[in-house]
């Protein structure tokens, strides 16, 4: 079963929407994100093989970490922000895992920094990818599937 970019879109909106309480749009250009960039992915397996990853600047990842915490955003630290990451990229799996044949299990989600741009590996085909924005801000949501070892570590690279 493939996801349509449509469906993919509707299920970060909404997610985005309820736990955060943030608009998200289509990106009117794709804007590069950069180098000091954070993503969070979650690997999905059984039936169906793929990764699901969010890449955003610092300062939009901390607006997701306050809103999800209900805090102000200059007292979110690190692990608020990893948790605010792993907790919005799990509830997308989640979604996203009803459309998908089963069974399929989630992974943890992994955070790190920026990958390194080079292309996916070719056993990963990206599905569908979203150029987003939200609080003034451009970020990217990417549905890979296939197998990846490591998880994140192709998945990352695509987000460029």
């Amino acid at each position: 079963m493939q996801v349509s970019e449509a469906d993919f879109y509707d299920i970060v909106q909404n997610t985005w929407s309820s736990t955060l309480g943030f608009q998200v749009l289509p990106a009117s250009s794709p804007e590069p994100i950069g180098n000091e960039a954070l993503t969070v992915g979650v690997r999905m397996t059984g039936a169906w093989e793929g990764e699901v990853c969010l890449r955003c600047v610092p300062p939009l990842a901390r607006l997701f970490a306050a809103a999800m915490f209900r805090v102000d955003p200059d007292s979110v630290g690190s692990g608020e922000i990893s948790d605010a990451l792993s907790e919005l990229i799990h509830i997308t799996a989640g979604n996203l895992k009803a459309l998908l044949p089963q069974p399929v299990s989630l992974s943890l989600p992994t955070v790190s920094g920026l990958g390194d741009g080079s292309p996916p590996a070719p056993q990963m085909q990206i599905v569908c990818r979203l150029a987003l924005q939200s609080e003034g801000y451009a970020f990217t949501v990417v549905l890979l599937q296939g197998v990846a070892v490591p998880a994140l570590g192709q998945a990352r690279q695509t987000l460029q």
